[in-house]
């Protein structure tokens, strides 16, 4: 059995590693594969290298499509060989498909998340959310933990959707985007100005997309533009994917030189 507290020392994600180890521990005792929950990429990808040197487990991680904003970690004994498409198979997830019509107020990710947490899955159980312009998103949901829906239409705001339940295989999977390596100087380590050279967008886009809540730092939405960001940050923008700063120099002119990885 492995150790609780070993792992949680000093650890910012303490409910994910708990689910972590648990499904560690069934899956050493029951020689299954075992699933988490939903995670932030930029979660997964610090708490499982502490569970890479186990001797006997295998690790896989695994969002529905490649280079998934939220994924899970299946669990299972190495001596159980598993293929990246064995992998895919067992995915316990299935797609979601939300249509209305947004032509004159569109709708954001966030927006099709609540309408999901508030009718049929919780939070944890929400994978990927994209959205399809003015005619509503698409995303990929726990198929474990999905409520059956007692209808099929919603309200979003004064939008009627209409939600049904597809396969993965049925959904318009987003873009893969390709990691750019940016420097920049910037005259501050402010939350708007980082945002703007990583995204490529204005400072006043960015501005206004941090106060509607479009923007998170480390998984916590930020709405202040002023937000003083640090060095192993990672920032997430809607639909834009994210940004991490790899280091911040000041230079002799007191500015900072930045260097951003966009993924």
């Amino acid at each position: 059995m492995l150790d609780l507290k070993e792992f949680l020392i000093d650890s910012p994600h303490k409910r994910e590693i708990e689910q972590l180890i648990a499904i560690s521990n069934l899956a050493f005792k029951n020689w299954a594969t075992y699933w988490t929950d939903f995670i932030p990429s930029y979660t997964y990808s610090e708490i499982i290298k502490s569970f890479t040197n186990l001797n006997d487990l295998s690790y896989q991680i695994y969002g529905g499509y490649e280079n998934a904003d939220r994924a899970k970690i299946a669990c299972f004994r190495k001596s159980i060989s598993k293929s990246d498409d064995d992998i895919k198979k067992d995915f316990p997830a299935i797609g979601i498909d939300m249509r209305g019509n947004f032509l004159f107020d569109n709708a954001s990710q966030e927006d099709f998340r609540t309408l999901l947490k508030d009718y049929l899955v919780k939070e944890a159980h929400i994978g990927d959310i994209w959205t399809l312009g003015d005619r509503g998103a698409q995303g990929i949901i726990d198929q474990k933990y999905f409520k059956s829906m007692s209808q099929n239409k919603y309200l979003l705001r004064d939008v009627e959707v209409e939600i049904k339940i597809v396969t993965l295989e049925e959904l318009k999977i987003p873009t893969l985007r390709k990691e750019i390596y940016i420097s920049t100087v910037e005259a501050s380590k402010r939350l708007d100005a980082i945002a703007s050279a990583g995204f490529r967008l204005s400072r006043s886009k960015i501005s206004d997309r941090i106060k509607k809540g479009l923007m998170s730092v480390n998984g916590f939405k930020v709405f202040k533009p002023t937000f003083f960001t640090k060095e192993g940050d990672i920032i997430q923008l809607e639909n834009k994917g994210l940004v991490e700063i790899l280091s911040m120099e000041k230079t002799k002119r007191e500015r900072w030189k930045i260097k951003l990885i966009k993924k």
